[in-house]
């Protein structure tokens, strides 16, 4: 009786795997397949979502100008910090969630989701609280806060509607995303944010042509980020319904008191995130006034374009990664790890020469010559989209490895040096001041430590951090000499075309800063393995 019970159990579960596809069954393939989704679902709707923003952002300026544009990123990044009352506790509890998925325990993962949804529940309490204690400040926080008054808006009233839409996040089941990503599914709620972010768009678009209030803009994003989280919980319900049931049993108290102590962790690594990018518009904002803000938004609106599709890129292989690590494939996951800072390295220098080269005409050629920032501000931003693209894939790795602890002060002497130098260099030297605050804070901390801890306690000493210095060194001249050579190129040849020489200098920047990385690369380890792969997808797409 005993083994025949365990036989339809097995028989049940080997269903229920088969219809959900909750574990990856299918090993190497099944990994492969969902990376190649998540990949090309990231690229493709990122694609049209970049045209949307652009069209959003243009009617933006023609209908409400300078001063509500500045007002938008300013509010923006004042509840980016606020974010951080969830101190990281969904990075925490996605990592948690790989072994149970990988083992097929939906106990497990019920009780994580439980216990994710309690917290999540207590934070947006937190953030809505908080962000209601800020209101008294926000005078001092926007230097020109009188011209609000002039241009009719209510500063508190637009303030609580921007908080309305952070808190809702935590409210309306944002939380059971984190089950489908962990299953490696990013690619699903890619589908249903970027079908979102169109309708959006399409409707604020409508909006400021008919009806150009400032009110009803944000008011129509807060009903998007509440719509698209109901949708991608229906989806998380649909695919994986056991989270819904309430669990027998509970996450132990020394389980909670080792999540929070992570947590801990990487809320210093978030808070040196935020400190890094979301304060600029703070500090611009307080010194430099909200016009200025409206002006760095839009080459911020760039900024942040490309950093999001890279973003969305580590999105669509980190959780392979991540079951990878969870099988100790030695050799082969430290293979893997240099492949994807090769891929790390060809992303960030194109998006850096990209930006040096290109932002100022794209501007200009956009909204006019009113809007640029003279150099080297575009130059700086280059540097800081480089910076962050190692950032974002050196935090993948910290998480998936589960180094929460190993590093944590680093980030305390980041936020440190980035506030001191960005206040004493904005006055002097305005905006770009700011700017050099936060490369100096990421290049004297960030980019020589982190790697350090991945190789030593991630890959266990096993392999020389020198390798990975010595790579990113050459890998940076040949980036510095591309652009010099690209820029030469780009404000000599096809000029004064408009949009067609803004097309053909971002194409230039985009086909010669990958060739020569991998002209420098092919012969390496990581170079042959990428070779490879691409040579393999060659062909299945002639067959």
């Amino acid at each position: 009786m005993i083994d025949s019970s365990k036989a339809c159990e097995s028989k049940e579960r080997k269903k229920f795997v088969g219809k959900n596809t909750l574990v990856n069954s299918g090993g190497k393939n099944s990994r492969t397949k969902n990376t190649i989704l998540n990949f090309t679902s990231s690229i493709g709707g990122q694609l049209i979502t970049i045209i949307m923003q652009f069209v959003v952002r243009t009617v933006f300026i023609r209908t409400l100008g300078k001063s509500y544009l500045g007002i938008n990123g300013l509010f923006s990044n004042i509840l980016t910090m606020l974010s951080l009352a969830n101190m990281g506790v969904g990075t925490a509890i996605v990592y948690k969630l790989y072994k149970p998925i990988s083992e097929n325990n939906h106990q497990r993962i019920a009780t994580l989701m439980h216990f994710y949804k309690t917290v999540y529940r207590f934070i947006g309490i937190a953030v809505a609280a908080i962000g209601v204690c800020l209101i008294p400040f926000l005078p001092y926080i926007i230097k020109d806060s009188g011209k609000l008054d002039s241009l009719g808006i209510n500063m508190t009233f637009i303030f609580l509607l921007y908080l309305i839409q952070n808190v809702s996040s935590y409210l309306f089941f944002a939380y059971k995303s984190a089950i489908v990503s962990a299953n490696q599914k990013d690619y699903l709620l890619n589908i249903i944010q970027y079908f979102f972010t169109f309708g959006l768009a399409v409707v604020h678009i409508v909006f400021l042509l008919i009806y150009p209030n400032f009110t009803v803009y944000v008011l129509l994003t807060i009903v998007e980020v509440i719509a698209r989280n109901c949708v991608n919980a229906h989806y998380a319900n649909k695919l994986y319904p056991y989270i819904k049931e309430k669990p027998s049993e509970k996450i132990s108290k020394d389980e909670v008191k080792g999540i929070f102590k992570d947590c801990s962790a990487l809320f210093l690594y978030k808070l040196n995130d935020v400190v890094l990018k979301a304060t600029d518009n703070i500090v611009i904002s307080i010194f430099l006034g909200l016009e200025v803000v409206g002006l760095y938004s839009n080459y911020l609106i760039l900024y942040n374009t490309i950093r999001l599709l890279i973003i969305k890129i580590f999105n669509a292989v980190s959780h392979s990664i991540g079951n990878l690590h969870a099988e100790n494939k030695g050799r082969h996951e430290y293979t893997i790890f240099k492949s994807v800072m090769l891929v790390t390295t060809i992303l960030a220098s194109t998006a850096a020469v990209g930006l040096a080269v290109c932002s100022d005409e794209l501007v200009n050629t956009w909204i006019g010559s009113d809007w640029i920032i003279p150099k080297p501000f575009s130059i700086l931003i280059g540097v800081e989209i480089f910076t962050a693209a190692f950032r974002t894939i050196l935090s993948k790795y910290r998480t998936i490895m589960g180094l929460f602890q190993q590093a944590k002060l680093r980030p305390v002497f980041g936020m440190i040096i980035n506030l001191v130098v960005s206040v004493a260099l904005v006055k002097s030297w305005g905006i770009c001041g700011v700017l050099v605050g936060t490369i100096v804070a990421d290049w004297t901390t960030l980019m020589w430590y982190d790697p350090l801890v991945v190789y030593r306690v991630g890959f266990k000493g096993k392999y020389k951090p020198s390798d990975f210095f010595g790579s990113l060194a050459l890998r940076g001249i040949v980036t510095v000499a591309v652009g010099v050579i690209d820029y030469f190129i780009c404000t000599n040849l096809f000029t004064g075309l408009g949009w067609i020489s803004v097309i053909v200098h971002a194409i230039i920047c985009g086909v010669t800063v990958p060739l020569a990385m991998l002209a420098v690369s092919y012969r390496t380890e990581e170079g042959k393995y990428l070779l490879g792969i691409l040579t393999k997808f060659v062909k299945k797409i002639k067959k």
